[in-house]
């Protein structure tokens, strides 16, 4: 076997020559370093992925928490003007300012999470601000005395959503090893579905609104909204405890961006489940893999430092960036347009109209929930064989049939060929495969392949952008779909999911196995057509390291005051 020797990596030690008569290229000698590591399925990265994976939680739970209570907040307040009645005009506006609400208040903190100075302080600590916001709009809404603290609660929880959405897959992205970075960032979308799974599921206590006159609100049906809406507080209380005093990491590339390099390689050996030797020796694949990732950390840094801040407006007119920026607007569009948000957030109420009896409506969206759970882990195991374009087409082409089927069983003449009482159910499983099928595709990979496309220069703003556009489709969509009927809304999510089946087709490419700082939308090899990255030279391509570089031609590369002499890596 080749072993490596020559010129010490990242800082390290000199290692001892070899006595290899052949020299291995630095690719060669590099893909055969990265494949001896094994990182652990439990280590300090999914101790820090269960960590952030709570926001994930609250993100699920904050988006349909009124989907069994909502109506039982309009009668508690009357906003019909008597105190049985649940659906009039002013009660569906109500319900979709104060659901819609907390979508515009995570567009703003979408907006907060670009600008320079916040991303300065890195995700974990991104994540711990969230949690201040969820936990101020979990008080607020649980001590609210009409539609107005409700909004203001539901505004500022939303803040937290709009940061924690971005910081959360970012943050698991960057702790993780990249050979598990997809199993893990897919773990956001399953912890947003078991908060859906949550905030459905505690919601059965409850009775359904009066039907009439002769009811009222008795029980537990008068208070126990008002606990559904406190409940985030306790969540982001134990995350805020557990980042700042059981588990304080920050990820490597914020550690190398600050100058940390010794705390950085610490952490990053850690990740794989191996502590710094005293004594580099890069003879040790492993050690070799791992100094080969910290060095290219350092490069990415080192070459977003030259480049002056850019703006996603400019990265828009750059020939080498705009596909990739306008992807991502589109596909984190596509995301929320789908509709499934305001499917979920309704689903009592569609679920109704598709005629399920009242009493089992809540039943009902509980199963459904439960399906998306399973859905979730699943794709979690899928989403680094089957890959990113794959899951995303599979899920796009299953969520346009399943809406198309749901429009066919609630047509009468369909009912009128089916036996009674069976286009209900059949709707309801057809909503299934809906939910199912966005945790395939864009609920498990969206986010993922977001943070996989943009380059370091441009990361930080772009996923910005594409979490303001997200949230505001959101609200549209959240706001909008009260007011439509079961089959308008089948009709026009399911046109939404066949448009957007065909871009993704055409647009999206394969992102699996590839670093975050060389995707095939913004390879290093086409860094020298962006006038952005390479202003003093935009018409000379940038140059890729060479197999057999001359010594001279490389920069000497140290951290914490160890040089790395140039040269080749040589194989014994």
């Amino acid at each position: 076997d080749c072993i490596f020797a020559g010129g010490a990596l990242a800082g390290g030690p000199q290692a001892q020559p070899s006595s290899c008569d052949q020299t291995m290229p630095p690719s060669a000698a590099r893909a055969v370093a990265e494949h001896a590591l094994a990182p652990p399925a439990v280590g300090l990265a999914g101790r820090l992925v269960g960590g952030a994976v709570m926001s994930s939680f609250m993100f699920g739970y904050s988006i349909c928490v009124l989907n069994s209570c909502g109506e039982l907040i309009s009668v508690n307040f009357e906003w019909c003007g008597n105190d049985w009645q649940s659906d009039c005009i002013a009660s569906r506006g109500s319900q979709g300012l104060i659901n819609a609400s907390v979508y515009l208040g995570a567009a703003l903190g979408a907006l907060l999470s670009g600008r320079s100075w916040f991303h300065a302080l890195g995700s974990r600590t991104q994540l711990v601000l969230s949690d201040v916001y969820f936990a101020a709009g979990a008080v607020i809404c649980a001590l609210s005395q009409g539609v107005g603290t409700l909004i203001v609660g539901r505004f500022a929880s939303g803040l937290g959503l709009g940061i924690s959405a971005i910081a959360t897959p970012m943050f698991v992205a960057e702790i993780s090893p990249r050979e598990r970075r997809g199993s893990n960032c897919a773990m956001h979308g399953v912890f947003i579905t078991l908060g859906i799974l949550a905030s459905i599921a505690f919601g059965i206590p409850q009775s359904p609104p009066p039907s009439g006159p002769g009811e009222t609100l008795a029980g537990l049906d008068v208070w126990y909204w008002r606990g559904l809406l406190g409940f985030p507080l306790i969540v982001s209380v134990i995350q805020a405890l557990f980042f700042f005093f059981v588990c304080p990491v920050d990820p490597p590339s914020l550690l190398v961006a600050r100058g940390e390099m010794k705390m950085a390689r610490s952490v990053l050996y850690r990740t794989y489940g191996m502590e710094v030797p005293e004594k580099m020796d890069l003879n040790n694949k492993g050690q070799a893999a791992l100094e080969f990732q910290l060095r290219d950390l350092k490069e990415a840094v080192d070459t977003a430092k030259t480049i002056p801040r850019i703006r996603v407006i400019q990265a828009m007119c750059d020939p080498f960036l705009r596909t990739a920026v306008f992807l991502g607007i589109g596909l984190a569009a596509f995301q929320q347009l789908c509709g499934i948000n305001g499917l979920m957030a309704y689903s009592n109420s569609l679920f109704a109209d598709a005629g399920i009896k009242p009493s089992l409506l809540t039943l009902a969206s509980t199963l459904m929930a439960s399906a998306n759970v399973l859905a979730s882990i699943f794709s979690s195991r899928l989403v680094d064989h089957w890959g990113r374009r794959k899951l995303l087409l599979f899920g796009a082409f299953c969520q346009t049939v399943a809406m198309a089927l749901v429009t066919f069983f609630i047509d009468d003449r369909a009912k009128a060929m089916m036996p009674p009482g069976t286009s209900g159910p059949a709707a309801v499983v057809c909503f299934t495969i809906f939910v199912m099928s966005f945790s395939f595709g864009l609920g498990a990979v969206t986010w993922l392949y977001l943070s996989e496309i943009y380059p370091m220069e441009i990361r930080g703003p772009s996923l910005s952008a594409c979490g303001v556009v997200n949230w505001l489709a959101s609200f549209i969509v959240v706001f909008g779909t009260r007011f439509l009927t079961l089959q308008s809304a089948c009709h026009v999510f399911g046109m939404v999911c066949f448009v957007g089946l065909l871009g993704t087709y055409v647009w999206v490419v394969e992102t699996k196995g590839c670093s975050m700082d060389d995707s095939p939308l913004t390879p290093k090899s086409g860094r020298g057509s962006s006038p952005l990255l390479t202003p003093n030279s935009p018409n000379i391509p940038y140059k890729k390291m060479q197999d057999e570089e001359d010594e001279d031609s490389d920069e000497e590369f140290s951290l914490e005051g160890a040089a790395t002499p140039a040269g080749g890596v040589k194989a014994k």
